[in-house]
């Protein structure tokens, strides 16, 4: 990356992730005002500021809340599965199951969680009903008894996934699930 004396008229700001992950420094970004760095968003990979790498297909969105000084704090926006990831999720002669919940985190955060579900064997419109509906069911339970940075922590340690998998393996046995995308909303 350039420094100071390659960007004229520019800053450099230091970014800090949000405390549910760590709350360490990710990276710098030019800027020619505090003003103009406050609301930009950045997509970081997973294993940048996860010390694990299971989850190396996330990309989490952050946006830029607070400017002090030369330091941005950000906070956690979403999520997203890579492509190449998704594709390798469903395989022939399984059933993609796709069901988007919208949940309600303990401190009142509003979070519109996206999963994905592979079937083991092809699996008719009832069944796929009935997975759907307990997808949501797990979903909204899992996430109304944590506050939103424990319930990001859970599902990038894969914990929520499998909750919802044993409830699921009860209707019908999945090959496998995965929250594929998360968006907080305002």
């Amino acid at each position: 990356m350039a420094k100071d004396g390659q960007l004229k008229g520019k800053e450099w700001y230091t970014v800090e992730a949000p405390e549910m992950f760590g709350g360490k420094e990710v990276g710098e970004i030019p800027a020619s005002t505090k003003d103009a760095v406050r609301g930009r968003t950045i997509e970081l990979g997973a294993t940048d500021l996860h010390s694990s790498s299971r989850k190396y297909y996330f990309k989490v969105k952050m946006k830029v809340d607070e400017v002090d000084g030369k330091t941005c704090k950000l906070k956690f926006v979403g999520h997203d599965c890579s492509r190449d990831y998704i594709t390798r999720i469903v395989r022939k002669r399984s059933k993609r199951v796709d069901e988007i919940t919208r949940v309600k985190t303990k401190d009142g955060a509003v979070v519109r969680v996206k999963t994905i579900c592979a079937t083991i064997k092809p699996v008719g419109a009832s069944t796929q009903t009935s997975i759907r509906k307990k997808i949501d069911e797990v979903m909204k339970k899992e996430a109304s008894e944590k506050d939103l940075g424990k319930f990001v922590k859970d599902m990038f340690m894969n914990k929520v996934q499998s909750r919802v998998k044993k409830e699921v393996d009860k209707i019908y046995p999945l090959r496998e699930i995965e929250i594929r995308k998360t968006e907080v909303v305002e």
